[in-house]
C-alpha cells in the first residue's frame, strides 16, 4: 500500500516537472490531443525525437508519457 502511494506520489512530482521545465531531455509540444476516446499528449527531445501516449484522462496520458520517456532512455 505505502508503495503504491509512493510510486504514485514520485510519478506525479515527475509530471509536474514535464509540464513546467521538461523531462530527462524532453519538452511537450502542441497541444493535447484527442484520439478517439482518449487523450494524446506529445514530447520532443533536443535530437527531433518525438514520443507520444494516451490515457483516459489528461493525467493519465502524462503519466504513461513520462513512462515511455523512462523506457525509450533507459533502453
Amino acid at each position: 500500500m505505502i508503495n503504491e502511494m509512493d510510486r504514485s506520489s514520485v510519478l506525479q512530482e515527475r509530471v509536474n516537472l514535464l509540464k513546467d521545465q521538461g523531462y530527462r531531455g524532453f519538452h511537450l509540444v502542441g497541444g493535447r490531443g484527442k484520439i478517439e476516446n482518449s487523450i494524446e499528449v506529445k514530447a520532443e527531445n533536443a535530437k527531433g525525437i518525438t514520443l507520444n501516449a494516451q490515457g483516459d484522462t489528461v493525467d493519465e496520458a502524462y503519466e504513461n508519457l513520462i513512462e515511455r520517456i523512462d523506457i525509450w532512455l533507459d533502453d
